[in-house]
């Protein structure tokens, strides 16, 4: 618990740090006008906005006959309506409050899941920190799908505890703690520490890595059954441009799984992967290669408390879990920003492969978000 805590402590003071020291001009989370923007020239600022996203997903998974997963259609609708308020030098402080609510198309409720959002933000140009409860979408770190699966976007999207990233030109860095279970009758103790670094070097080339750091222990009617789940990524890349735009990464997946319910050291799956990116006019062929060991060994355990691991110890995607050594995704679709980046839309077919059977998915988003300024104090000096 002292460990626990040590760790929340130091990010806590990293956030206040950033927040307190940086001079630099206020810039978007997005790339465009957003309400975390103040006007250039203003040394104090205070302003109410409301900042919202609706976004409709459509997954649909055709699995049958392969030993990794199952068929099965996500189709869900998710509303985040925040209220936040602006202040200090060019609005760089933000106070934001509001809600994740999630609704499957199809289900008898009114709401099948909400969240709290609830945060403190600091940004400007390069730097920024959050405490609270707040947006996924908020980290800029490289995380592959062995990570963070597409369903995990959808239905897990907050982070629970503290974050601080930077970015500039060259290179970017990031560090966050996500409390993502509660110690009680009914959930896990669970956090996870996740860090990623990277930058460019050599006009064309990009290398960097990316860690997870998942503590997954007790309910609190029972002990002894804690368990470590570490994924960590370092990765070589290549962005150019020869009519089309490509992105290349190279990278190297080590995990560490340990059950320490059971005897031995923990086992030290690993794998590598290729990841491969053409694009032009918002049309795009992407493919992604591994080749390695199961990084989720421990998926189908079963703990104290008689329920499998599964999803609730792996947030990334399950076909990583191939026993076949080798898993292959090929992504085929259109993917577009409209209206200064305000209204997105994405449609992809999928095609997987785990050693056994090729596999077909076919994926929808389309997500609309708008960030009115309610009130600016400046605008309505006497």
């Amino acid at each position: 618990m002292i460990k626990r805590v040590s760790i929340l402590v130091l990010m806590l003071t990293c956030v206040l740090y950033v927040a307190q020291g940086q001079k630099v001009a206020c810039a978007p989370a997005c790339g465009t006008k957003t309400a975390c923007e103040a006007k250039s020239g203003k040394d104090n600022v205070e302003a109410l906005f409301f900042d919202g996203e609706i976004s409709t997903h459509f997954d649909n998974a055709e699995h049958d006959g392969n030993d990794i997963g199952y068929s099965r259609t996500v189709f869900a609708v998710r509303v985040t309506p925040t209220l936040g308020y602006r202040f200090g030098k060019e609005g760089r402080h933000s106070a934001v409050v509001g809600a994740e609510l999630l609704k499957d198309f199809g289900s008898k409720r009114f709401i099948d899941k909400a969240k709290l959002v609830a945060y403190y933000r600091y940004k400007d140009e390069k730097w920024g920190a959050y405490a609270g409860i707040f947006k996924r979408d908020e980290l800029i770190g490289k995380y592959s799908r062995a990570f963070f699966s597409d369903s995990t976007l959808i239905y897990n999207n907050t982070v629970q505890g503290v974050a601080g990233n930077y970015r500039s030109e060259r290179m970017f860095a990031e560090l966050a703690v996500d409390w993502d279970g509660l110690y009680s009758p009914d959930t896990r103790e669970k956090f996870r520490v996740l860090a990623s670094v990277g930058g460019n070097f050599a006009k064309w080339f990009n290398a960097g890595v990316s860690l997870s750091l998942l503590h997954y222990a007790n309910k609190s009617t029972f002990r002894g059954n804690v368990v470590d789940n570490a994924l960590i990524n370092p990765w070589l890349g290549a962005r150019f441009k020869a009519f089309f735009d490509f992105d290349v990464r190279l990278g190297y997946l080590q995990a560490y799984q340990r059950d320490r319910r059971l005897d031995g050291g923990g086992s030290l799956p690993k794998g590598g992967e290729l990841y491969v990116r053409i694009s032009k006019w918002g049309v795009f062929i992407d493919n992604n290669l591994y080749l390695g060991e199961n990084l989720m060994p421990l998926y189908n355990s079963i703990g104290k408390d008689g329920e499998m691991y599964a999803d609730d110890l792996y947030t990334g995607d399950v076909m990583y879990s191939t026993n076949h050594k080798i898993y292959n995704r090929t992504g085929i679709g259109y993917e577009r920003a409209f209206c200064r980046d305000r209204v997105s839309v994405k449609a992809e077919l999928v095609l997987q492969y785990t050693g056994t059977k090729v596999m077909c998915s076919q994926l929808v988003g389309i997500a609309a978000r708008f960030a009115p300024t309610i009130y600016d104090k400046s605008k309505h000096k006497k």
